[in-house]
């Protein structure tokens, strides 16, 4: 049998061969260069496409949660809103019904007042009654008559205007009680405080009886304040210390210092300024007390051969004659009346 040998190849067989098996390299190469450079790429850009990825769903849970919160807020707000408005709603009903009732309380108040004034005799009287006590403040709290009397004649002439013969019974008491304090003999006050004022002005010039020594100037000038300061000194013990007139005694006549003399002048002041201050409240009893006392210490202290200590004793005896106590009546008529005419009245 025989062997079949291998057919030898032409140049161009081998030729085509080769470029053939070239082609097949360059494929597979470039086949491997892609490939590398996909898996490089992949390498480098797939960790930031996951960062992106992460980022987007985070962002996107941050919404959802931002939504959720404000949709919630807005929820709360919306019930807070509601709540305020129906509280308002609420407040503004009670306002209503509160004002409602307070304006039903004055229409009511309104009625009784017209009802209690629509009488005009009910009206008089109710003045009449105010006046009257008015009256008597002045009288016994004021103690200022002429006062009272102008309250009381104008009352009087209120009611001559009504032209009513059940007001007879009540003009017919107030025109007692005016001719009563205009028949009242009132003290001559302003006279008392006028005389007292110009004691007090003339003590600092009286002469004492002891001769030595001479009272200084700085004495002469003695500030108000000091004075003051004296004063109340002396208040503190002049009610236990009241003093009759009695003849000088040798201690009387012992030379006194600059300082005494001025004491005692300042008490001889302070003495006057009492009077004058009981005869403005109409208090007879301290009145004639600071009288009393300063007459004795014009006496015991004072020279009384000198014509201004004679006249000054003169007008003290003679301011103690008078009697300040305000006369004032117990009652007024036409306060006793009117009581009972306000049971006999329905309108008062």
């Amino acid at each position: 049998m025989s062997e079949q040998l291998p057919a030898e190849h032409t140049p161009e067989q081998n030729k085509e061969k080769k470029s053939g098996n070239l082609v097949a390299w360059l494929s597979m190469l470039l086949n491997l260069l892609l490939a590398a450079a996909i898996a490089l790429v992949l390498y480098w850009v797939w960790p930031q496409w996951s960062g992106l990825q992460q980022r987007q769903q985070q962002l996107t849970e941050q919404q959802q949660l931002s939504q959720s919160a404000a949709q919630q807020q807005q929820q709360e707000f919306s019930q807070s809103l509601e709540q305020q408005l129906a509280g308002l709603k609420t407040e503004l009903a009670e306002t209503s019904a509160l004002l409602q009732q307070q304006q039903m309380q004055l229409q009511a108040l309104q009625q009784d007042q017209q009802k209690q004034l629509s009488s005009s005799t009910a009206w008089a009287l109710w003045q009449s009654q105010q006046l009257v006590q008015l009256a008597g403040q002045k009288i016994w709290l004021e103690q200022d008559i002429p006062a009272a009397l102008r309250v009381l004649v104008g009352a009087e002439e209120q009611l001559s205007q009504q032209q009513d013969p059940a007001f007879v019974p009540l003009r017919q008491a107030m025109l007692s009680d005016i001719q009563a304090l205009q028949q009242l003999q009132l003290p001559p006050i302003s006279s008392i405080q006028l005389d007292l004022a110009q004691l007090r002005q003339l003590v600092q010039n009286l002469p004492l009886r002891q001769s030595e020594p001479v009272l200084q100037q700085v004495a002469d000038t003695a500030s108000a304040q000091d004075w003051q300061g004296r004063f109340w000194q002396q208040w503190g013990t002049f009610w236990g210390s009241l003093v009759q007139v009695r003849p000088t005694a040798p201690e009387d006549l012992a030379v006194l210092s600059a300082e005494q003399q001025l004491s005692l002048r300042n008490t001889l002041t302070q003495q006057l300024l009492l009077a004058e201050l009981a005869a403005v409240k109409y208090q007879n009893g301290p009145y004639q007390s600071a009288l009393q006392q300063a007459m004795d210490s014009l006496q015991r202290y004072f020279r009384p051969a000198d014509p201004q200590v004679q006249q000054s004793a003169d007008r003290l005896a003679k301011l103690s004659t008078l009697n300040v106590m305000l006369p004032a009546p117990s009652r007024l008529q036409s306060s006793e009346v009117l009581k009972e005419l306000k049971v006999t009245e329905k309108g008062l």
